[in-house]
């Protein structure tokens, strides 16, 4: 079969049998531009000197207004699309010539956006569009999202990674043990401080704390001089965020003094939002699901529940009007970047779900294109953010 005729199941394959990691979705990204520019879209390669990254654009009518489908088709390294993503990428290259096709006048755009999962060169690589303008033109962005469950304005939670290097002195760990200073005594105490300290922020602001010790010595009888950890810390409140960050730095800092070594922490990677939740749009698309039969919660019970993830896409949501649809390929409960979530990614409900998604999104860009109430009303909220 030719590339540029794969079904939109057979797209999703094909991306979950390249399975390649965040900022080298070389094949990934070249299926898809392929497939856009047999459809008739002009594409935009290397898009913003991310080397990964693409924008296709296809112009009907009038040109206005213009939308954009979001698609992601980074794999896990290790594990491979256990997220998903192939059928993102899917979901939103098919969505864009099926809206293509049905609109009288409006831009249509897919925008590649690879590394979503923040594990290469161009981490959420969304986050640096956002702030290069690549939304500016854009008056609407749809995405979609494998889940274990259908739903719409999932929240999600802001995020910061931060890498903290400890630096003590070596010495004989019998001979002349009174010598050495441990970074990896610092490391642990530090560690075991963050644990503490758990028990003690506010509940309602959904704060976690993820870490790992990557480094702590060479040799059981040296005292180790370096060690390394990483630490991911999250929150659905942007300003109690940069509480938890200022405790989390004087934790360091007084293990530290504790353990008389030196320390250095550093930022990795870009800040990843929380998302914007727009109500009109997002309404409006689980009233096009329950229509298909697809049962779907209620916005106000999806946003009651607490956030479970972070997202680059949160970024593009604050810009720019924006929704990214949750759509079921497992079994309620399944483990996310699991075993158990890769073979959902290829399984008969994905390819199922994959198909209403594409009809979704397509009828609701069609309707943003069609409809000045429906637009106005979707900007009022996106200004107004009611669900803040």
């Amino acid at each position: 079969m030719n590339d540029v005729n794969l079904s939109p199941w057979d797209t999703a394959l094909r991306i979950h049998e390249y399975s390649e990691p965040g900022s080298s979705e070389f094949k990934s990204s070249e299926l898809l531009i392929n497939i856009l520019r047999y459809k008739g879209f002009n594409v935009i390669d290397h898009y913003l000197g991310i080397e990964t990254a693409f924008r296709a654009t296809k112009k009907v009518g009038s040109g206005k207004p213009s939308v954009a489908f979001l698609a992601e088709y980074d794999a896990l390294p290790g594990i491979g699309h256990a997220c998903g993503h192939n059928l993102i990428a899917s979901a939103a290259a098919f969505s864009a010539i099926r809206t293509a096709e049905i609109i009288s006048n409006g831009t249509v755009n897919v925008i590649g956006t690879p590394d979503e999962e923040g594990t290469g060169r161009w981490s959420g690589s969304k986050i640096i569009m956002a702030e290069k303008g690549a939304f500016k033109d854009i008056n609407l962005v749809l995405g979609s999202h494998p889940s274990d469950e259908w739903s719409v304005g999932r929240r999600s939670l802001l995020v910061r990674d931060y890498a903290v290097e400890f630096k003590g002195f070596s010495s004989h760990e019998a001979a002349s043990p009174e010598l050495g200073r441990s970074a990896l005594d610092a490391a642990i105490l530090t560690y075991t401080a963050v644990n503490m300290l758990r028990q003690h922020v506010r509940r309602d602001a959904n704060v976690v704390m993820h870490g790992i010790i990557k480094e702590g010595g060479k040799a059981s009888n040296v005292t180790p001089d370096r060690s390394l950890l990483t630490y991911g810390i999250r929150s659905s409140d942007p300003d109690y965020h940069g509480t938890i960050v200022e405790k989390f730095r004087t934790i360091v800092d007084g293990c530290a003094k504790a353990t008389f070594t030196d320390y250095e922490i550093r930022e990795i990677g870009p800040l990843f939002s929380i998302t914007k939740i727009n109500p009109t749009l997002s309404n409006y698309i689980r009233n096009k699901l329950i229509e298909m039969n697809v049962a779907c919660p209620t916005l106000q019970e999806t946003w009651s529940l607490p956030p479970g993830g972070s997202t680059d896409f949160a970024n593009v949501s604050q810009v720019v009007p924006a929704l990214e649809l949750d759509f079921q390929v497992a079994r309620r409960g399944t483990p996310w970047h699991s075993n158990e979530s890769l073979k959902a990614a290829i399984s008969d409900m994905a390819r199922k779900s994959l198909n209403i998604v594409i009809r979704v999104l397509s009828e609701t860009a069609k309707y943003f294109t069609d409809s000045e109430e429906f637009r106005d009303n979707i900007r009022r909220d996106f200004i107004d953010d009611p669900m803040k």
